[in-house]
């Protein structure tokens, strides 16, 4: 079952907030969503190694 990383809801929330008009898009929201984006890359890497070697085990 795949699922959204708490880093990528973050961003998507975000995204959705100042598609609302509830919060401008500014310098500080693009490095939040710069550090989002570099957290959810590492989460990504995590889960696919943690697959990988549930595989090699013989895990599912």
């Amino acid at each position: 079952m795949a699922t959204k990383s708490l880093p990528a809801a973050l961003q998507q929330a975000l995204e959705y907030h100042v598609e609302q008009s509830d919060i401008m898009h500014d310098e500080e929201l693009d490095g939040i969503m710069q550090r989002l984006n570099k957290l959810n890359e590492s989460v990504e890497r995590a889960r696919a190694l943690i697959h990988k070697r549930r595989a090699e085990r013989g895990e599912s």
